[in-house]
């Protein structure tokens, strides 16, 4: 039986009312807490600032900001109003920023005061209001928008939106240069995040830690708010530390923590003096947004005797599949979680049989609305579902797995990087005749970076040269570990790039050497 959908407003309203004084986020770094009773009276006094200001369903408020209470709590609140909410991801390039905000429209832009004021200009840039804030929601003379929003009232006001209509907009690298919104309902994400904590068997008990970027869909819809539905605790971290991860979960008696192939990584590679009987409470670690090779997995759980709970999931369709955490397995990213419609077909829309290839494609009430592709400018969702582009197949048990994509985004520590936005960036370059870019397998990463370069008859460009081209447009996360000079891009028969021939050619003259 379906759970009956509530707003944020409601499941806000209902855990101020059970549990007040129970603590709904804490500040890993400096143990700021804030209770349930706080989230409830900050919805309540966004609503009176957005209502006074004639806020309605489908406006927009973006923020911009890295990991911080604030942060983390603007995102609720205006979803408790009814509006939408668009948290910018502040690591990707200024030009892509001013893309987003430009086809975003937000009626207000809000923005951490620590913001590299190359992003201040380009937010004041808007012209639409805008507010700073600081890292907890405090009033005080450095937190702008929270000294404003202490003169609201704390009671209920009336509310706007419906079901259907937007509650945010996340941004997704796609395949292509261009990032796309991913404009997702209420109603979806409440059920997103609904069958999360039925299958990761989250309760009111659990304390999640997070220290993935919150303008990730993953860390909304594991940490940020199921804890909400659930009445569990949120520990919030700026970032991951190594040095710092172990002591969190003692000191704030964490029972899962999200995970990541590079963090577990990390955690690897300079092993703590500590087991799973120094951790009581840690119940597992998930580990998702990347495939985590099997001696990875293996070695973990042999190193710490912490389980790994591996999940696989999308901005457009949310957590899709997610392993039991009572027991748990490696290698399959788990069932299809509550409320997604999961399949594997052929290219004629047929279910493959168990355990032969197949394109995943979903659907069901948690998947997405709509791509933002341009100001004003939607696709919706086909009523079907869509293909999401990987491949993979289900086994006799129910359990899928993952076997690659389609689609040829590179997914570097779980963030995706489409390689055409690089390859046509150095095709720019007057010494560059052609370029071409692929994944390449990575120990820490899961994939890095390879880039292919054909100069200009009679032009020898250097690697340097071509690296400081890259960096005046791209993000330093999505410069090339390796940029390789050929006479020729291996091609098909049909002349398209032929990654398996650039795979080849990297295994054979660069995986061996020196990468450039």
């Amino acid at each position: 039986m379906r759970t009956p959908y509530q707003s944020v407003h409601q499941i806000a309203r209902r855990h101020a009312h059970e549990r007040g004084d129970k603590v709904y986020a804490v500040a890993a770094e400096s143990g700021f807490e804030v209770t349930f009773h706080q989230v409830f009276a900050l919805c309540n006094q966004m609503a009176s600032f957005l209502a006074k200001r004639g806020f309605k369903a489908n406006d927009r408020v973006s923020v911009l900001a890295d990991n911080c209470l604030s942060q983390m709590l603007l995102f609720h609140m205006v979803q408790a109003y009814g509006a939408t909410i668009n948290l910018v991801n502040c690591e990707v390039h200024t030009k892509n920023v001013e893309q987003i905000l430009f086809d975003v429209e937000p009626k207000l832009i809000l923005w951490h005061r620590d913001l590299a004021p190359e992003l201040q200009a380009i937010a004041r840039a808007a012209g639409v209001e805008h507010y700073t804030f600081d890292d907890n929601p405090v009033p005080s003379s450095t937190n702008e928008f929270f000294a404003l929003l202490a003169n609201e009232p704390t009671l209920s006001v009336p509310l706007v939106g419906t079901p259907q209509d937007f509650a945010l907009i996340n941004y997704t690298s796609g395949t292509t240069s261009s990032p796309k919104g991913v404009c997702c309902s209420h109603e979806a994400y409440f059920y997103v995040n609904d069958g999360d904590v039925q299958a990761f068997r989250l309760t009111e008990t659990d304390r999640i830690l997070e220290y993935r970027a919150v303008t990730w869909c993953s860390p909304q819809i594991l940490s940020v708010c199921t804890t909400l539905q659930a009445g569990a605790t949120i520990v919030l971290a700026r970032k991951f530390s190594q040095s710092h991860f172990f002591q969190w979960v003692q000191r704030y008696g964490v029972t899962v923590s999200a995970g990541v192939p590079t963090a577990i990584t990390m955690l690897l590679a300079r092993p703590h003096p500590i087991t799973k009987a120094d951790l009581p409470t840690l119940r597992y670690m998930t580990t998702s947004t990347a495939p985590i090779a099997p001696e990875t997995f293996d070695a973990f759980q042999k190193r710490y005797g912490i389980p790994l709970v591996q999940a696989c999931g999308s901005s457009e369709g949310g957590f899709m599949f997610a392993n039991d955490p009572d027991a748990p397995r490696r290698g399959p990213v788990g069932r299809p979680t509550p409320h997604i419609n999961a399949r594997f077909i052929d290219d004629a829309g047929n279910d493959t049989p168990v355990k032969v290839e197949g394109e995943l494609f979903v659907g069901g009430i948690q998947v997405f609305s709509a791509y933002l592709l341009g100001r004003g400018n939607f696709l919706p969702t086909p009523p079907e579902g869509y293909r999401t582009g990987d491949l993979g197949y289900f086994d006799q048990d129910g359990y899928a797995f993952l076997t690659g994509r389609r689609k040829e985004l590179i997914i570097r520590g779980g963030v995706n990087i489409a390689p055409l936005e690089i390859s046509t960036i150095l095709a720019e370059h007057p010494s560059v005749l052609e370029a071409a870019t692929i994944g390449v397998p990575d120990n820490i990463y899961g994939e890095a970076i390879a880039c292919f370069v054909v100069p200009q008859p009679g032009h020898s460009p250097s690697v340097d040269e071509l690296r400081a081209h890259l960096r005046k447009k791209v993000s330093d996360y999505k410069m090339p570990e390796s940029i390789t000079f050929m006479d020729a891009i291996p091609k098909s028969d049909r002349g398209k790039t032929s990654r398996e021939g650039l795979m080849k050619y990297w295994q054979d003259h660069v995986q061996s050497g020196p990468r450039s």
